[in-house]
């Protein structure tokens, strides 16, 4: 079994729909802001120096979410990130969110490490995918 990442993040007021609920696209922002923190602090690659040094991204390919229950200004969400999959220029990011054990948000998210240069898909370098492989779980 790899790795889990996990950070939390207080539900703000702004992630929050009038009904007090997290409106279903402000989550995909919380996955995000996971897979930065990820990369900065799981990975210790500086995900701002991928991007604007490096040249590299690492765009959404595709995703797959189910909404379990909803998650409430005033409440801290807890995010587990894992790799489902690491391909060569791909990898299918697995996030459990939950809130005090409640499982709220189940995703399975592919993103790839692309050339900004090119617009094409790169294989991911070596050093990170080193870093990677500790994340990667069975996928069942």
């Amino acid at each position: 079994m790899g790795k889990v990442f996990r950070v939390e993040y207080p539900i703000r007021f702004s992630h929050c729909d009038p009904a007090g609920q997290v409106y279903f696209p402000r989550f995909f922002d919380l996955l995000h802001d996971a897979m930065e923190d990820w990369f900065n602090t799981g990975l210790k690659e500086r995900f701002a120096d991928l991007l604007m040094t490096q040249q590299l991204g690492t765009p959404t390919v595709g995703t797959q979410c189910d909404f379990l229950s909803p998650a409430r200004f005033g409440d801290t969400l807890a995010i587990d990130l894992t790799i489902l999959r690491l391909g060569n220029s791909s990898i299918e990011l697995g996030f459990d969110a939950s809130i005090e054990g409640r499982a709220c948000l189940k995703c399975r998210h592919t993103i790839c490490m692309f050339s900004k240069a090119t617009l094409k898909a790169v294989p991911i370098p070596a050093s990170l995918r080193d870093r990677m492989q500790e994340y990667v779980v069975s996928a069942s």
